[in-house]
């Protein structure tokens, strides 16, 4: 399975969810994590991880542009699983990573400015959809605060959309910074068992 994380807005936990997802991926057989973001956080988060002696880990490279998909479809075949990690803006690599991908993961915060952006991915989706009419898109809302109303509100929003939203929501803890900076993921951190939790139904939830 072709896994895409993509969105064109930053700070969703983007990087976060496609980390996460190739290490759950990885114990159930090879898995290659394709960094195509500029800031290349993922290839960070996998340079942290090859100084540990966690394991398994993801295969990672970096693909930029149009090379994630024509490279990505060359790669993909020498492994079980792949995840895109992708985005940050409308760019040749996340619309090339939507055209690879069998799924698409879109995280996405709960405020006005996501919902603003999620407008504009949207009409990038449409349009991989006219190459790749089989692309299944689910949505994540990520960087919940349980504390206020806001991931209702974005779930109308969403609702509107006529979008496939997973019953997970990731909220926001530090957690996933800790783990993440570390070459880790939650559970392997260890010290917040919400946050595993969120990350086990999350996985369970995109697998179906």
């Amino acid at each position: 399975m072709i896994f895409a994380c993509v969105n064109t807005k930053g700070g969703v936990g983007k990087t976060t969810t496609a980390v996460h997802l190739a290490v759950m991926l990885a114990n159930d057989g090879t898995t290659l994590l394709i960094d195509g973001d500029q800031q290349q956080s993922s290839a960070s988060w996998a340079a942290w991880r090859r100084e540990t002696d966690l394991s398994p880990s993801p295969t990672t490279t970096c693909l930029t542009g149009k090379a994630i998909l024509s490279e990505g479809n060359q790669l993909a075949k020498n492994f079980k699983h792949v995840v895109v990690d992708a985005g940050g803006r409308d760019s040749y690599g996340l619309r090339s990573a939507l055209l690879l991908a069998q799924r698409a993961v879109i995280p996405i915060g709960a405020s006005n400015l996501d919902a603003a952006s999620m407008t504009d991915l949207l009409e990038v989706v449409e349009l991989a959809r006219d190459y790749n009419q089989n692309l299944d898109v689910r949505v994540l809302l990520t960087r919940v605060d349980p504390r206020t109303k806001d991931a209702t509100e974005m779930l109308g929003f969403l609702a509107e959309q006529k979008l496939r939203v997973l019953n997970t929501q990731v909220c926001e803890r530090v957690a996933y910074r800790r783990a993440v900076g570390e070459g880790a993921t939650v559970s392997e951190h260890g010290r917040d068992l919400a946050a595993i939790a969120e990350m086990q139904a999350f996985f369970r939830e995109v697998m179906e």
